[in-house]
């Protein structure tokens, strides 16, 4: 069965464009580029950067088309309207009166080579088959905005280098993304909305500029986590994944997840959630960030001879083209990113119209008992501790608010959104299960264990504390059985 990422002939005009870009990079850059886009073009880097930033190093974007609607000033669009019905050199200078903040001075500096321009742009314009992709570039690329949502994903170093006199697309168009979105903006004087054409030695200059910035700059890099991912997977594999299928099921379910539909699973472990879609007979694609992880993840598919894609990954910018998969999920992993909203903008942006995006997370952190039980053994050894600072919360309760979960899927665009809260319930035999069973959870938890600086014997005492209380829970039974409040977020696109 094809995978959904490769199912190239459902690509739309842009995502052509993008993937065409993405393997001309990759074919002829040994090293991440800085991508420099004018007018048109600017417009389609852009789109390009949010989606695939980390292929590039740095991105300028000179009188771009794209950070607002097209609505470019009257004389200006009667002009542009002119020229593409009827190409002359009349209906070509007219425009370029508009396009150029003084048409003579351009002339006279060309000399011999306007003439040359201008023959090679009416060529172009009168050519009949490539009207339909002038024009489709237009439509897709030129007049809409490009969504915020999606220019906030850009994270690589980028500069706004703007004609004071552009008619096309306003000066304060370019001033307003340049505070909304911190691009530092260079505006070139005597130039409208081609710079490199009018003020060709100004433009060079302000460009060597912008590189010279983009080389001391470092990306707005969200912290790597991979390491330590990596360093507890075998552990987490080996202790919590067992456990969470039931949930993934139990999620899945209220998904409405069917065989034969796509699955992408962000964030996924070691399979709780991928292990359970592919039992279902769905199209599994399984991301994260941990190769570890993954590795073991195909380990698990393979004992059950079932076929589960998985990739490496970072969930915050996801290599999916737009609209591919049924359904969205994420069981424990976007409650911990971050940019936990960027995240679950991606699970909206990857899912088809009408499909839906699912994010499991912890509920209210007072009623859940392994934090209890976890909390009170240390006390044991610290009395003063009372567990990790929840103002704010940590990021693995980001999202323990049923609310605050369904404002996040709303906000991403997402319709009939709806929390559910269930109660997973787990079992344990022994004070030492449960103490692997948290430490190799999260590597958060270690993280603040750390920061107590527990010596050997106070883990020790720390574990036989948990015995304790296990078998106090246990009772007459063989396990003690510990419940967690769990919120399930389903929206549809």
């Amino acid at each position: 069965m094809t995978k959904p990422a490769s199912r190239t002939e459902f690509l739309t005009v842009p995502d052509r464009v993008l993937a065409w870009l993405g393997e001309l990079i990759e074919r002829t850059c040994p090293t991440p580029p800085i991508l420099v886009g004018q007018i048109l073009g600017a417009a389609i880097a852009a789109r390009f950067a949010a989606k695939h930033g980390s292929q590039l190093r740095c991105l300028v974007l000179s009188d771009a088309l794209g950070l607002a609607p097209f609505q470019p000033a009257p004389e200006f669009g009667a002009a542009l309207a002119a020229f593409i019905t009827e190409p002359s050199p009349e209906s070509h200078d007219r425009l370029w009166q508009q396009c150029a903040f003084d048409l003579d001075t351009v002339r006279d500096h060309m000399g011999e080579n306007w003439e040359r321009l201008r023959a090679y742009n009416l060529d172009r314009a009168q050519a009949p088959a490539l009207k339909p992709t002038q024009q489709g570039l237009m439509e897709q690329f030129g007049f809409p905005a490009i969504p915020s949502e999606e220019l906030t994903r850009i994270r690589i170093p980028t500069f706004l280098i703007w004609g004071r006199h552009d008619l096309a697309t306003p000066l304060p168009v370019a001033e307003a993304a340049s505070v909304r979105y911190g691009w530092p903006l260079h505006i070139i004087d005597g130039a409208a909305d081609d710079p490199p054409i009018e003020q060709p030695a100004e433009f060079v200059k302000v460009l060597r500029a912008a590189l010279a910035a983009a080389g001391s700059a470092t990306p707005q890099a969200l912290p790597d986590t991979r390491e330590a991912w990596d360093r507890i997977a075998s552990g987490y594999d080996r202790t919590n994944t067992e456990t969470q299928m039931w949930l993934g099921n139990e999620s899945l379910a209220r998904a409405g997840l069917r065989p034969g539909m796509c699955l992408l699973d962000i964030a996924s472990g070691s399979g709780a959630l991928s292990i359970p879609a592919a039992r279902i007979g769905a199209e599994v694609v399984a991301v994260d960030q941990s190769p570890v992880m993954l590795r073991l993840l195909r380990e698990r598919a393979s004992r059950e001879s079932l076929e589960i894609d998985a990739r490496v990954m970072d969930g915050h910018a996801l290599a999916s083209v737009d609209d591919s998969f049924d359904v969205a999920g994420s069981q424990f992993g976007v409650m911990l990113f971050p940019d936990m909203p960027m995240g679950i903008r991606e699970m909206t942006r990857v899912v088809k119209p009408g499909g839906r995006v699912l994010v499991i997370a912890y509920g209210d952190p007072h009623r859940i008992d392994f934090l209890t039980f976890l909390v009170g053994a240390v006390q044991s050894v610290r009395p003063e501790f009372s567990g990790p600072p929840m103002d704010p919360p940590p990021l693995p309760f980001q999202l323990s608010d049923p609310e605050r979960l369904a404002r996040e899927l709303a906000k991403a665009g997402l319709n009939g959104v709806n929390v559910e809260m269930i109660t997973e319930s787990t079992a344990f035999k022994s004070g030492a299960e449960l103490w692997d069973w948290i430490v190799w959870s999260n590597p958060i938890v270690e993280e603040v264990l750390g920061s107590l600086a527990l010596s050997e014997g106070e883990r020790a005492v720390i574990r036989q504390t948990l015995d304790r209380m296990v078998r106090e829970r246990a009772g007459d039974d063989a396990s003690a059985i510990l419940r967690n409040p769990v919120n399930i977020g389903i929206g549809t696109k």
